[in-house]
C-alpha cells in the first residue's frame, strides 16, 4: 500500500509540473462559476422601446421652421423649450426621477458663429442610487441646418440630422426613468454642433472642470435611415466609430502602451467592443459595425470634445447615408426631392437603433464599477499570468470575466468567468500573441467595461 501511495504521488507531480502547469494556476480556478449571460431587467428596457415614441419626436422637432444655432426665439430657442417640456413630462410620469435643467450659456464667437450668441443644451438627469459619481451620457444634438452653414432662416427640419439621434435620446429617458441604477445617467439634447461642436464641447468642459467620472459617453447622429443614396437598404446593422488614440495620455503612458502591445485599447475602443457584445446579448437580427476612425472621413460628431477630454466616447451613425437629404435646402430638382424631411426616416430602424443604445447603456449603468486595477506578469513564460484589483463599490460583485483575443483579431475572441474570491489566473496562452482584459459581474450579470492589464511584475 506505501508503494501504490508513493506512486500516486510522483504521478500527481509530473502532472502538476511536467505539463507546465503551477499549483498558484490550479488555486486560482478552484470553482466553477457561471453568471447569467443576461441581465433580465435590461431586456425588458429593450423590450420596451416604442417605434411610435421616436416617430412622435422626430415630427415634432420638424415642425419647427428651422432649428439653426442662430434662428432665435422662433427656432432653436422654441425647440429647447419644446425638448424642456418633453422631459419635464417623463420626469412628472415616474414621480420625478429625473432632474432636468436648460444649461443656458454665452458662447464666444468663433468658428461658423460671427457674434457672441446665448446657446442652450436641454439635460434630463437620473441620478444613481449607489455609485452617482460614476456617469453616463447619451446625446443628440437638436440644431439644424441647409446647405449653407450660416443660413438661419432657410426650413430646415432636421429630421435625421439630428432629431433621429434627439428622438433616441428622449425615448431612452422615458424607459429607463422607471427604474433605478447604481450609475447616472445623463440624457442630453445639445445645441450647436452644425456650427463647430459648441453644445458638447461645452458639456465636455463642464464635466472635466467638475472632476466628473464619465465612464461612457454616446452620441446619436444621423440615426434614422436605413437606404443609403445608392439605393442600397441596411436596417440590420449600425455602424460604431472609435478613436484609436488617447490625447490626454502623457508620452511616457503613450511609450509603455506601445512596449506593451496595446496601441488599440483606448477608451473609445474598448467602449465600442464591449457595446458590440452588449448589442449581441439582448438583440436579436440587428448588430453594431465597428469603424476604426473617430469619426466619418474629414467629419466631426459630438463625441469628440469627450474624447479630448480623455474620456471613454463613441458615435453611433447609420451603415448608408444618403447625401440628398443631409445639409440641403428643401426642393425638387429633375424630379428629386433634397431635405432632410420626416418622410425619409426609417421609424422601424430608429427604433432598433435605441434598442442598441439601450443594450450597452442599461446594463452598463446597472454594473459594477470596471476594475481598478489589472496587472500581467511579465516574465518569460508560454503562459500569461493576470491578478485583478477590484474598484471600491457599493454594487455587489458575483465575480470576474478574462477576455481574450489574438493581436491580429478585433474582437474578444474567449472568455472564463471565476467567482469572486479569485483574483489571480494564468493562462495557457503566449502574452507575445494574444489581448486581454478584465471586468467585474455584477450579482445580475451586469457587466462592466473591460480593463486592459499593464504590466508588472
Amino acid at each position: 500500500m506505501g508503494g501504490s501511495l508513493k506512486l500516486l504521488w510522483v504521478l500527481v507531480v509530473l502532472a502538476v509540473f511536467g505539463t507546465g502547469i503551477s499549483l498558484s494556476r490550479l488555486r486560482a480556478n478552484p470553482v466553477a462559476f457561471t453568471p447569467p449571460q443576461k441581465v433580465r431587467a435590461v431586456q425588458a428596457i429593450v423590450d420596451q422601446i416604442s417605434q411610435v415614441e421616436g416617430e412622435r419626436v422626430v415630427r415634432g422637432l420638424a415642425t419647427f421652421p428651422t432649428r439653426h444655432t442662430l434662428s432665435g426665439k422662433e427656432g432653436a430657442d422654441a425647440a429647447a423649450e419644446w425638448l424642456y417640456k418633453e422631459f419635464l413630462k417623463i420626469s412628472q410620469a415616474t414621480g420625478g426621477r429625473l432632474s432636468v435643467e436648460k444649461d443656458t450659456w454665452i458662447q464666444p464667437a468663433g468658428n461658423r458663429l460671427p457674434e457672441p450668441a446665448t446657446l442652450t443644451n436641454v439635460v434630463a438627469t437620473l441620478p444613481g442610487t449607489e455609485n452617482p459619481e460614476r456617469i453616463i451620457v447619451v446625446s443628440g444634438h437638436y440644431d439644424s441646418r441647409v446647405t449653407d452653414v450660416m443660413d438661419a432662416k432657410s426650413k430646415a427640419p432636421g429630421a435625421n440630422d439630428d432629431a433621429s439621434g434627439v428622438a433616441v435620446v428622449v425615448e431612452l429617458a422615458r424607459v429607463m426613468s422607471s427604474q433605478k441604477y447604481p450609475c447616472t445617467v445623463v440624457f442630453a439634447a445639445v445645441t450647436g454642433e452644425e456650427q463647430g461642436l459648441y453644445g458638447s464641447t461645452h458639456m465636455a468642459e463642464r464635466f472635466a472642470a467638475e472632476n466628473k467620472n464619465v465612464i461612457a459617453m454616446f452620441t446619436n447622429d444621423i440615426v434614422g435611415n436605413s437606404r443609403g443614396e445608392n439605393g442600397v437598404k441596411n436596417d440590420k446593422q449600425l455602424r460604431i466609430f472609435s478613436a484609436g488614440y488617447d490625447p490626454t495620455e502623457s508620452a511616457t503612458q503613450a511609450n509603455r502602451r506601445r512596449a506593451w502591445g496595446t496601441d488599440g485599447e483606448t477608451p473609445a475602443r474598448t467602449l465600442a467592443r464591449a457595446s458590440l457584445e452588449g448589442v449581441k446579448r439582448y438583440m436579436r437580427g440587428f448588430s453594431l459595425v465597428m469603424v476604426y476612425r473617430n469619426d466619418r472621413y474629414g467629419r466631426g460628431g459630438d463625441h469628440s470634445p469627450f474624447v479630448a477630454k480623455g474620456y471613454a466616447a463613441c458615435r453611433f451613425t447609420e451603415m448608408n447615408e444618403n447625401w440628398r437629404h443631409q445639409h440641403q435646402d428643401v426642393r425638387t430638382e429633375n424630379g428629386v426631392v433634397y431635405g432632410d424631411l420626416p418622410e425619409y426616416v426609417d421609424y422601424l430602424y430608429l427604433k432598433r437603433v435605441t434598442q442598441a443604445n439601450a443594450a450597452i447603456i442599461a446594463e452598463l449603468a446597472s454594473a459594477p464599477p470596471a476594475l481598478r486595477s489589472v496587472t500581467l506578469r511579465s516574465d518569460l513564460s508560454p503562459n500569461t499570468t493576470l491578478r485583478w484589483q477590484s474598484t471600491e463599490s457599493r454594487t455587489p460583485i458575483a465575480g470576474y470575466e478574462v477576455l481574450w483575443r489574438k493581436t491580429t483579431a478585433p474582437l474578444w475572441e474567449g472568455k472564463k468567468e471565476f467567482p469572486a474570491t479569485v483574483t489571480e489566473t494564468t493562462l495557457p496562452l503566449s502574452k507575445d500573441d494574444y489581448l486581454f482584459a478584465v471586468r467585474s459581474i455584477g450579482t445580475d450579470g451586469a457587466r462592466s467595461l473591460p480593463t486592459i492589464p499593464v504590466s508588472g511584475r
